[in-house]
């Protein structure tokens, strides 16, 4: 479905660059179907010659070169590029954004509203599809969970392709887009709580006296093993927890000094913090659609 289709990824950063990494090594499309811009051209140089993609500094060509666009730009730039770009986004194309708060309705109005004199035509026609995607750093070692839903445009053909392009750097699943702020702070942001624990448990082994390298590979090597088997059994975490804590052993003492401290509720209060932080980027680019409009 895929085949002969360009794919320009508008700000190839970090996520960006894992969308090419994982399209490419997948053979899901060929190099010369993608299409990246950003503004340094030394990265767009490492990006032509790592992956043999194609490469440009204008935004306005590459929307207008490509069957897929994806809008790979922070959330606070989001309006002034598809403002840039309005004019040649065109019929047959799918927007993709992976933009952390942004919706398909502000998208949507955006393209309608710059682009709706030219795209004017038979009653009837329907405007460009869009679909917001909110995957997560591990996209960069291919283990990415891919949550997406499409805008009001969307079809279940654009929803199988927006998978198809996402289940190469790891797993996807549809859901509405009512969730996907909650999901933003949960598995957008989450491996960032993961990585914070990690700092703390390697920080805590030096302190106690071990060598930071030797702290570092046991608590990685902890971390990756506790993972898979949350994945790979069929207990929850809670049955694992309980499971490695005996009666008055060290594991209980360690759970019990973390309970008193109020360790689940601070954790919980920091993930509704990234999902207010969420609808506040989105809340901020509606209002600037309306003022400008």
């Amino acid at each position: 479905m895929l085949a002969d289709k360009t794919i320009g990824v508008l700000g190839a950063g970090n996520m960006g660059e894992a969308l090419i990494a994982g399209l490419v090594k997948a053979c899901i499309v060929e190099p010369r179907q993608v299409l990246a811009s950003r503004r340094s051209e030394v990265a767009l140089a490492y990006l032509a010659d790592t992956y043999g993609i194609r490469t440009t500094t204008d935004n306005k060509a590459l929307v207008a070169q490509s069957d897929f666009v994806v809008l790979a730009v922070k959330p606070q730039v989001m309006a002034r590029v598809l403002d840039e770009c309005a004019g040649e986004f065109h019929d047959g194309q799918v927007v993709i954004s992976i933009a952390a708060g942004i919706t398909t309705a502000f998208i949507e109005s955006r393209l309608d509203g710059r682009a709706g004199d030219r795209r004017q035509g038979p009653p009837g026609r329907t405007g460009i599809p869009v679909v917001r995607v909110m995957p997560n750093t591990p996209a960069l070692v291919g283990e990415a969970i891919s949550p997406y839903c499409l805008g009001r445009y969307g079809s279940s053909e654009q929803a199988l392709l927006a998978s198809q392009i996402f289940s190469a750097v790891g797993v996807t699943v549809q859901v509405p887009e009512a969730w996907l702020d909650t999901i933003t702070a949960l598995s957008g942001t989450g491996p960032a709580y993961v990585f914070y624990l990690l700092e703390g448990l390697i920080e805590a082994g030096v302190a106690m006296g071990l060598p930071e390298h030797l702290s570092r590979a046991l608590v990685r090597q902890t971390v990756f093993g506790a993972a898979k088997l949350v994945t790979e059994t069929t207990r929850s975490p809670q049955q694992l927890r309980a499971q490695v804590t005996s009666p008055q052993g060290t594991t209980h003492a360690a759970m019990t000094y973390l309970d008193a401290q109020g360790f689940l509720q601070t954790l919980q209060q920091a993930v509704f913090r990234a999902r207010d932080r969420a609808a506040e980027l989105g809340r901020a680019n509606d209002g600037q659609n309306s003022q400008d409009h």
